[in-house]
């Protein structure tokens, strides 16, 4: 079977039936929507002006705001090969040149009623209407997969959540906080280069990422947390110390090899750490005393925003310890 028939064949899956109802579910078969992070306050500490980036692709978010940042090119891998079709339908909506507001409707799950209503028009995430403006800027494989989606269901079941797509997903005013390009201004400044962006894609999980060139910038996003079912996964440790501090280990080595393919004064962006001063046990990363071990501050640095969850939940800057996100970062210097 060619692959984009499996592709197809694998959404129809995901949409016929709801992830609570599915054996051996996983939450990397389903498309993230939008990213889950603050992209926006993160990458503002970073320069990506005529840089080579790579990224894990996701929701494509991460790779529209380096592009309008000014990267040069970018590379994009993901375990999950459906991501590649949602980069495709969100840079032809740009190609579109439909509304920010629009792009929004169409794209966004989450909101009041879960619909929008424009004079006597009600509409909806996926809207028909609104894919029969973009899909003449869907080329080849693109084309096929959402066509044939669109001819086997209702546009609504295409999106609804916890099917095809996953259902983390923030309300759209904290996007338009968290994600630079959804921004007015910036909507219209990346429509203006959305002609010139492409990737390069690598469908592959990270453990078997290999790079076959250099980069000023690596993004390696929130990967860091799952550390712990990646390596040493049916290890009994003596202590549970060692049980969260040993994959942590392994992860950190294994990105580290990566430090080949980065450029003089290069960076890697080794993982997004979500509300960094609320410390739990239960994972290595989010437990200092374990992170300053394995990340010594001598050769790692921190890089601090405000979190998602403030924007997100009118209650955390109640808490102190919820207000901010940070990046964990390796710089090689000459």
């Amino acid at each position: 079977m060619s692959k984009i028939k499996d592709d197809i064949k694998r959404a129809n899956y995901l949409i016929k039936i709801p992830s609570f109802f599915r054996e051996n579910d996983d939450i990397f078969d389903m498309i993230y929507p939008f990213t889950t992070e603050n992209i926006n306050g993160m990458f503002s500490h970073f320069s990506f002006k005529d840089k080579d980036c790579l990224s894990v692709l996701g929701s494509s978010d991460q790779i529209f705001d380096m592009y309008l940042r000014g990267a040069k090119s970018v590379t994009a891998f993901d375990i999950n090969p459906l991501t590649e079709y949602l980069f495709h339908l969100k840079k032809a909506a740009l190609d579109a040149n439909i509304t920010k507001e629009e792009y929004l409707d169409y794209f966004c799950y989450r909101g009041t009623d879960n619909y929008t209503i424009f004079g006597n028009r009600l509409i909806k995430p996926f809207d028909i209407r609104i894919f029969d403006k973009i899909a003449p800027n869907l080329k080849g494989n693109s084309y096929k997969f959402w066509n044939d989606l669109y001819n086997k269901y209702n546009f609504s079941t295409i999106r609804e959540s916890a099917r095809l797509f996953n259902s983390d997903e923030y309300f759209r005013d904290t996007l338009e906080h968290t994600v630079a390009y959804l921004d007015d201004d910036n909507f219209e400044k990346l429509k203006e280069v959305s002609k010139n962006i492409k990737i390069t894609f690598i469908n592959k999980d990270i453990k078997e990422l290999v790079l076959a060139k250099n980069y000023d910038l690596m993004y390696f996003s929130n990967i860091i947390q799952y550390a712990s079912s990646m390596f040493l996964k049916n290890t009994i440790c003596e202590t549970a110390y060692l049980q969260r501090k040993l994959p942590l280990e392994a992860f950190k080595n294994y990105i580290m090899s990566f430090k080949d393919n980065l450029n003089d004064n290069g960076i890697i962006i080794i993982g997004y750490i979500y509300t960094i001063f609320d410390e739990y046990y239960s994972n290595g990363i989010f437990n200092k005393e374990i992170r300053d071990e394995v990340f010594p501050l001598d050769e790692f640095n921190y890089y601090y925003f405000k979190s998602i969850d403030y924007y997100e939940n009118p209650y955390t800057n109640m808490d102190p310890k919820r207000e901010k996100d940070a990046c964990l970062v390796y710089k090689k210097t000459v």
